[in-house]
């Protein structure tokens, strides 16, 4: 299960907050701002999971990164819309990395498995392309337009579909 952060559609970030009592979510106004800026709404709701952390005096021994500091996020393929700090029922499917100043940042794809869509049923990355052809490209494009608009930011995506 994961905590959603960001329903998709939104242009506002929200983060679970791990040091706060209860993991408390509020508002990044920064993160909500750049968001308005890039202008494409987030198209997949985005969580984390609260009870997970990436050490940043460990490093990634794919990538040779130390960890962001947070939980990990998880980036839900599905097409219904999730609410802020709601738990999803989901189920992974697969992962990829975002090396983002100079940390590693993993991301989980998974599928809501509540939701009445066809996705639901997916159990691999190639059923969601399978049942939504293009789905996991479109997600996955919107991450990497989305850090590398700042201009400057020092992002990599490591993906292969």
């Amino acid at each position: 299960r994961y905590v959603n952060e960001m329903p998709s559609g939104s242009l506002q970030k929200f983060e679970v907050q791990p040091h706060v009592p209860e993991n408390a979510i509020s508002e990044d106004p920064k993160g909500s701002a750049r968001l308005a800026a890039f202008g494409r709404p987030v198209p997949f709701n985005y969580g984390c999971l609260p009870q997970t952390f990436r050490d940043p005096q460990q490093m990634d021994e794919l990538y040779n990164a130390p960890g962001d500091d947070d939980p990990l996020d998880i980036l839900d393929l599905g097409c219904s819309t999730v609410g802020v700090g709601v738990v999803v029922q989901c189920r992974p499917l697969g992962a990829v990395l975002l090396i983002d100043e100079g940390q590693a940042d993993w991301k989980i794809l998974a599928v809501n498995v509540d939701e009445a869509g066809p996705l639901a049923e997916a159990r691999s990355i190639e059923d969601v392309e399978r049942i939504c052809p293009g789905r996991v490209k479109q997600c996955l494009q919107w991450i990497d337009d989305f850090k590398q608009s700042k201009g400057g930011d020092n992002a990599t995506l490591h993906f292969e579909i």
